[in-house]
C-alpha cells in the first residue's frame, strides 16, 4: 500500500501543471520543463530514501505497519458487512418478486 501511495504521488508530481483558471497560479505562469532524466533521478533518490526509512526510524515503521494492519482489518469488516447487506437485500427482492408472481 505504501508503494502504491509513493508511485501515485510521483505520477501526480510528474504530471504537467494546469495553468490559470482558478488553481491559485497566475494566468501567465508556465512551469519550467522537466527532463526525463531529472524525473528518473528524483524517483531513484526518493525510493532509496524511502527504503531506508525503517532503518532510520524503526518506531515510525512499526506505527505505519500497525496503521496499515488496522486499516486492512477495518476494510475486511466493512466488506463483510457489505456482502451481508447485499445478500439480505437480494433475498428480500427475490421474495418480493415471488410474492408478486404468485398474486398476479
Amino acid at each position: 500500500m505504501l508503494k502504491a501511495a509513493f508511485w501515485i504521488s510521483v505520477i501526480v508530481i510528474a504530471l504537467p501543471f494546469a495553468t490559470g483558471g482558478g488553481n491559485g497560479m497566475p494566468d501567465n505562469y508556465r512551469p519550467e520543463p522537466v527532463e526525463l532524466g531529472e524525473v528518473t533521478t528524483m524517483v531513484r533518490t526518493t525510493a532509496s530514501d524511502f527504503m531506508g526509512l525503517c532503518d532510520r526510524e524503526p518506531e515510525t515503521c512499526d506505527t505505519g505497519q500497525r496503521i496499515l494492519w488496522n486499516a486492512r482489518v477495518a476494510a475486511g469488516n466493512l466488506a463483510g458487512r457489505a456482502q451481508d447487506w447485499l445478500s439480505e437485500n437480494s433475498q428480500s427482492a427475490s421474495r418480493d418478486n415471488d410474492d408478486r408472481d404468485s398474486r398476479g
